[in-house]
C-alpha cells in the first residue's frame, strides 16, 4: 500500500498505519503542556482500579463528530494536517485528512473492513480488518479502535492484573499468552493516562496516551489530546498526535464514502 505525495500520514488509533506521503520534512510538533497530574501515594487494589476504569467507558455516547489537528512522524518524515472524524458506536469510523485545504485521504473503518481513498493519486485500497489486526499484532480490531476514540481501557477477562505505583501514577499490569499490558491511572479522578500493549513474540509495542481532559456536557470527561506511539521491527518507530476540537456527541452523525468509478485499486 503506497501513497505519494504525503508519505506516511495517518496512523489512525494505531489500528492501521496509513501514511499519505510527504515530500516535506521537518514539521514541528506543537508544544502542548500536559495536564497537572495528581500523584498517587497509596497503592489501590487491582479490583478497585478496574472498577474505576469501567466507570469511564462512556456507554451513553453513541456517536461522535469532531475536528482535529494531526501530527505524524516516522521513517525520518513528519507531517501536520487537519482531520475530520465521525464515529458511530459498534458500526463505523470515518475520517478525512486535509493538507493546505486539500483532501489527501478519506478512510472508512467498519467492524470487518478498512477502505482508503488516496485523493492525490485517484487510487483506493480495501482490506479485511482482521488481516490488519494480525499484521500489526493488535489485541482487537474495531473494539480497540472504538475504545481509543473514547479513551476507555481495553480489558479482557483472561488477563490477571496486579496493581502498584509507578512514576506517580497507579499502574495495572498483566499478561496472557499473547500480550502484556500496562495501564497508568491518575489518583483521585482515576483518568486513564496511558495504556501499553506489548506483543513479545514479534517485539511490537503500542502505547496510547491521553491528555487535556475536559468536561463534555452530558457525556462526562473527555480527553481532547491523544498520543500514539508504535514500534515494530518492520516499521520502526511511528508517533501520532491527535488534538480534537469541536467535539459533539449523540448528534445526527452522517458521512459519505464512495469509491469513484475512475479510481484504480492500489497495488
Amino acid at each position: 500500500m503506497t501513497f505519494q505525495p504525503y508519505q506516511q500520514a495517518l496512523l489512525l488509533a494505531a489500528l492501521f498505519l496509513f501514511f499519505t506521503s510527504a515530500q516535506q520534512t521537518g514539521c514541528r510538533k506543537k508544544n502542548i503542556s500536559d495536564d497537572e497530574i495528581v500523584p498517587a501515594t497509596t497503592t489501590r487494589s487491582s479490583d478497585f482500579l478496574v472498577k474505576q476504569l469501567r466507570k469511564k467507558n462512556l456507554d451513553e455516547m453513541h456517536s461522535l463528530t469532531a475536528r482535529a489537528k494531526v501530527f505524524a512522524e516516522g521513517d525520518g518524515m513528519a507531517i501536520e494536517a487537519n482531520a475530520n472524524f465521525v464515529w458511530i458506536r459498534d458500526s463505523a469510523l470515518w475520517v478525512n485528512v486535509k493538507k493546505l485545504g486539500i483532501e489527501a485521504v478519506r478512510a472508512l473503518v467498519t467492524r470487518d473492513s478498512v477502505f482508503i481513498l488516496n485523493r492525490l493519486e485517484n487510487t483506493y485500497t480495501a482490506q479485511d480488518l482482521g488481516s490488519l489486526q494480525r499484521q500489526y499484532s493488535l489485541p482487537e480490531g474495531f473494539p480497540l479502535l472504538q475504545q481509543l476514540m473514547l479513551a476507555s481501557a481495553w480489558l479482557t477477562p483472561d488477563m490477571l492484573l496486579q496493581a502498584d505505583i509507578k512514576d506517580s501514577l497507579h499502574r495495572l499490569i498483566g499478561a496472557n499468552n499473547q500480550y502484556s499490558i500496562d495501564y497508568r491511572i491518575e489518583e483521585g479522578s482515576y483518568h486513564l493516562r496511558s495504556e501499553t500493549f506489548v506483543q513479545q513474540r514479534d517485539a511490537r509495542i503500542l502505547t496510547l496516551k491521553f491528555d487535556q481532559f475536559k468536561k463534555l456536557p452530558g457525556a462526562g470527561v473527555f480527553p481532547y489530546l491523544r498520543r500514539i506511539e508504535a514500534f515494530s521491527p518492520d516499521n520502526g518507530a511511528v508517533n501520532l498526535e491527535i488534538e480534537f476540537t469541536d467535539v459533539e456527541f449523540n448528534t445526527p452523525a452522517t458521512f459519505r464514502f464512495d469509491i469513484p468509478a475512475h479510481y484504480r485499486r492500489a497495488e
